[in-house]
């Protein structure tokens, strides 16, 4: 009999320990497909900034060297290229903003600007095309405000871009591992205006994104 309340009781700590174990290597958070990852800039040319005043067919000023910090002002838009974003075709997004190392001076930390994604299914760097749509850019249908007095010498957040990164990856063409890039245009008011650190000076851009993978 005491054999027997033995053997139970150890075959109960087994069966506690292996659910215990199944529980370790499949969370609950994966249970329902949910993912999350963090996007970087890695290259100096994924990320750039556009003069904004059309004077050709490419537009002007098309630069992403280190001393061209990323820039909002009556003058300036920018863009940022990620690379192998591995989101499966038409999962859904839940939650997606950017991160930007904030170095505006004061009087020159409120990005006054429209958000979009370039609207394409592998978005190019940009020493191949600037940021705007004079330099060939395709804006998504879905655009975010940004308006807000930020931090000095601080990482930022801007507004969620779920909408922005749906769109794209609901596009006929989309396929994970393709490259995706959120363009930050500028209103072009005057007294508004904002920099951030681009990829050559260090605290490059990074984009975080939670989506819940689909059955396909």
């Amino acid at each position: 009999m005491k054999n027997k309340k033995k053997y139970l009781i150890t075959i109960t700590i087994l069966i506690v320990l292996l659910a215990i174990a199944t529980y370790l290597v499949n969370p609950l958070s994966n249970k329902d497909n949910k993912q999350k990852n963090i996007f970087e800039i890695n290259d100096e040319n994924d990320d750039g900034r556009s003069f904004t005043v059309e004077l050709g067919d490419l537009g002007y000023g098309n630069e992403y060297t280190a001393w061209a910090l990323l820039q909002l002002s009556p003058s300036y838009s920018f863009g940022l290229k990620f690379d192998n974003v591995s989101i499966k075709k038409n999962s859904t997004i839940l939650n997606a903003y950017v991160e930007l190392f904030s170095v505006g001076t004061p009087g020159h930390r409120n990005p006054n600007c429209i958000i979009y994604c370039d609207n394409v299914d592998n978005s190019v760097n940009f020493s191949e095309m600037g940021v705007l749509d004079i330099c060939g850019r395709n804006y998504t249908k879905n655009f975010v405000d940004w308006n807000e007095s930020l931090p000095h010498n601080k990482w930022v957040k801007s507004p969620s871009v779920v909408k922005l990164v749906q769109e794209i990856i609901n596009r006929t063409n989309w396929s994970s591992g393709n490259s995706l890039s959120i363009l930050f245009i500028s209103k072009g008011l005057n007294n508004y205006s904002a920099a951030f650190n681009n990829y050559d000076t260090g605290y490059s851009a990074r984009l975080y994104v939670e989506w819940k993978k689909t059955d396909q």
